[in-house]
């Protein structure tokens, strides 16, 4: 299994770190992407990714941050992208919140904006937030053609998954499909071509059934998986591989060299 997307470099876990990726791998975990949300955080990513074989990093700054960035956020994502070239596979996670109490939309635009220019230049794909924002993301991510990337948490309709997806993006939902009242998401998950599909945790937050209460972790997303698999027929062998191709296609892509690719595999 994939965790497309897990903030195991959170202080939340300073104290098991390594017992929380003990337990991912024995839980059949084979690798997982760790974005960051703030300068911080991506740093703390890159350097985890630098020390464990099956962690990968993101680097972006969240738009609940945004506000609180330096003046020269860009910058240092720029410089640690080529410090850490190997080990970074995202930009994000990004995008645009609408949450009350978040940043002036006008700054989160002009941080994301910043963030998708990044992604294009770099070749790498962006991991899009998009809470209460889902359609304002996607007008915003339709300005830049060949950009790549995924739908992190989605929580859209249909009509904005299917927009997405002939944008090119993946999608990817997280322990809230297990929850009783998520009747919406798990129509969206049976909405998504299984080919465009992956799945996370969003550790330490959204714990799925049965763990909710708890500190969400990456080997939670073992249930994820289930719940999934029940919903879309599917044995969850054959979903593991087929989300393992999808994270693969995506991650890796064309930008990687052969040895690259057979590395992240």
């Amino acid at each position: 299994m994939i965790d497309t997307h897990a903030h195991i470099q959170m202080d939340s876990y300073d104290h098991d770190r390594e017992e929380v990726l003990t337990r991912f791998r024995a839980a059949g975990g084979a690798w997982m992407i760790v974005p960051g949300v703030d300068i911080e955080s991506s740093t703390q990513a890159a350097f985890l990714a630098q020390r464990e074989p099956d962690v990968y990093a993101a680097i972006g700054v969240h738009p609940e941050d945004c506000a609180t960035a330096d003046h020269d956020y860009a910058k240092v994502l720029h410089d640690l992208l080529v410090q850490h070239r190997d080990r970074i596979v995202a930009i994000g996670e990004t995008g645009l919140d609408r949450k009350e109490g978040t940043p002036a939309e006008d700054l989160q635009r002009a941080v994301f904006e910043e963030h998708l220019q990044l992604a294009l230049e770099s070749a790498l794909p962006v991991i899009v937030h998009s809470r209460y924002a889902v359609t304002q993301c996607l007008d915003m991510m339709h300005a830049f053609p060949g950009l790549r990337g995924v739908m992190h948490c989605f929580g859209g309709t249909v009509q904005e998954l299917n927009r997405a997806i002939d944008m090119g993006f993946y999608v990817s939902f997280t322990g809230n499909v297990t929850y009783p009242g998520a009747d919406a998401t798990r129509e969206a998950v049976k909405a998504c071509p299984v080919e465009c599909l992956l799945l996370e945790t969003d550790s330490p937050y959204l714990p799925p059934v049965p763990c909710r209460g708890k500190r969400n972790e990456p080997s939670y997303v073992k249930y994820t998986y289930q719940t999934v698999g029940s919903l879309l027929g599917k044995d969850i062998v054959d979903l593991s591989q087929q989300l393992r191709n999808n994270a693969c296609a995506l991650f890796c892509g064309d930008r990687r060299s052969r040895h690259a690719r057979e590395e992240i595999v």
